[in-house]
């Protein structure tokens, strides 16, 4: 006589099934249809918000090239008139005056350009200026701020969708997560479905992988989308790939966290508060208090006392050119004699004095300048050694990096803008020097921006590390969770 043993269904199927039952039970759920709902609309919102604010962005950058390019033609037009002897130029317009040229009559711009991701992480574009005008000024004038968009925005932020997801979609994994064992234990329900061949751990995982179903997909797939309408070659399809990925290890992060805070057996009301409380000690406390220590430990140099020395080496600058300066408007109706002859040209004084003026303030100040830029460079270095405090800071971090609207772009649009001011200077100085006109065929000489974008493995690294930043406390926080469920009480 043979004993026939039945057989038990495999954990998978019964997480299968633990799955369709909760995809059953949150369809049926009006809240949850709300809560869908409203992460739509704010991802859309965001999305929107951004691509509008870079479009607007964009077609400033481009008036703005068009403009330069409009002017040197036009300029350039004017110098084979007055050449030609059909025109006359005066101290403040003459395009032969390469002391004029070298100024904010002749400066062109540098110009960064919005990176393919980034209308969603708008980032602090509204405080790293995009655009600088060179001239023969000291870089501490023109590449000072002077952009800023309004005070509500540098309190608030802007509405993007790394906002959503550093900031919203860890309420919205808490309004659907924080009572998952909870809820189950005071409807009594918990005990009945452990009397299954049904193991917690299946349970837990069956109701967390529906909730990430639910939320994930939305963000990353209308990235996704969005992607598309810009470009879908080159390093855009890493960044996106990158992007997924840190989505989904922030996400992962929370839904750890939610997993932990249920698995101590309190009651849904207790899971809650303790959810919310660390949403506001890791996401809006933890960022604050990193930006205090890292002041404290490395204070950069006062931008007031940047100015004041700017003020101070100016005056006595000008003080030492007083007789420059003093002939202002001779030339002004005796256009002929700043007409070029033999390759030469008569520069009027204070054109000569605002040259010498800029050049000393120029050479005076760099090295506060150096100063500034290496202690901010030190500080962004602290921040991101010990941005792991706060996941929201991590997260935003290598959001607004793979935006190309993070600290380190900038940067290195800092740096070019300030090599660009150098060639700029190698340009017109040994010409004023030398009181050397310039002729139509220099126009094709003047230096010109051309923004290099940073290498794709930069960016890649940064979202390695961020991803591993994320990942490592939610596996701690797994583990966590796995030891206490061991011990959790069903009664």
């Amino acid at each position: 006589m043979s004993m026939t043993i039945p057989l038990q269904p495999s954990q998978g199927r019964r997480l299968l099934a633990v799955m369709r039952q909760e995809c059953r039970l949150m369809l049926a759920e009006r809240g949850l249809w709300i809560v869908g709902a409203l992460f739509l609309l704010l991802v859309a919102y965001a999305l929107g918000n951004g691509l509008l604010q870079t479009a607007h962005r964009d077609r400033a950058q481009a008036a703005v090239a068009q403009a330069d390019r409009d002017t040197r033609a036009a300029q350039r037009v004017q110098l084979e008139a007055i050449l030609a002897g059909t025109a006359q130029p005066t101290p403040f317009q003459n395009p032969a005056d390469p002391s004029r040229m070298a100024s904010s009559y002749g400066g062109h711009h540098a110009i960064l350009p919005t990176a393919p991701l980034g209308p969603v992480a708008l980032g602090q574009s509204d405080l790293f200026p995009s655009q600088y005008e060179v001239t023969n000024q000291s870089r501490v004038v023109f590449m000072n701020p002077s952009d800023i968009e309004s005070p509500w925005h540098l309190m608030s932020g802007h509405f993007d969708l790394a906002f959503v997801i550093v900031y919203l979609l860890p309420l919205l994994i808490f309004a659907l997560s924080y009572n998952l064992l909870s809820a189950e234990r005071e409807n009594g329900t918990l005990r009945l479905l452990l009397s299954q061949p049904l193991r917690l751990r299946t349970l837990l995982a069956g109701k967390l992988s529906v909730r990430a179903a639910v939320l994930l997909p939305v963000a990353v797939l209308l990235i996704a989308r969005q992607v598309g309408w810009v470009d879908a070659s080159g390093d855009v399809g890493g960044a996106t790939f990158w992007w997924a990925l840190l989505v989904g290890a922030y996400a992962l992060f929370w839904f750890a966290l939610v997993v932990a805070v249920n698995a101590f057996g309190a009651s849904s009301a207790t899971n809650a508060m303790v959810l919310v409380i660390a949403w506001v000690l890791l996401v809006l406390v933890a960022p604050v208090l990193l930006n205090l220590a890292v002041t404290q430990a490395s204070p950069a140099p006062s931008r007031t006392e940047l100015a004041t020395r700017q003020r101070v080496v100016t005056a006595e600058a000008m003080k030492r050119h007083a007789d420059l300066l003093s002939a202002d408007y001779q030339h002004v109706g005796r256009g002929a004699i700043l007409v070029p002859r033999d390759g030469k040209i008569e520069i009027a004084g204070r054109a000569l004095a605002m040259y010498a003026i800029e050049r000393e303030v120029d050479e005076a100040i760099r090295p506060e300048l150096d100063r500034f830029e290496a202690q901010q460079a030190h500080q962004q270095v602290l921040l991101g050694r010990f941005g792991v405090v706060s996941p929201a800071a991590v997260a935003y971090e290598g959001m607004t990096a793979l935006a190309g609207t993070g600290a380190r772009r900038h940067a290195r649009f800092d740096a070019q803008t300030v090599a660009y001011h150098e060639a700029w200077k190698a340009f017109f100085f040994p010409r004023i020097e030398a009181r050397n006109a310039l002729m139509p065929t220099d126009f094709d000489r003047i230096p010109a921006f051309a923004w290099q974008e940073e290498p794709a493995s930069l960016m890649r690294h940064q979202a390695v590390l961020a991803v591993l930043q994320l990942l490592l406390p939610s596996l701690l926080l797994f583990g966590v969770a796995a030891w206490r469920l061991r011990r959790f009480s069903v009664a």
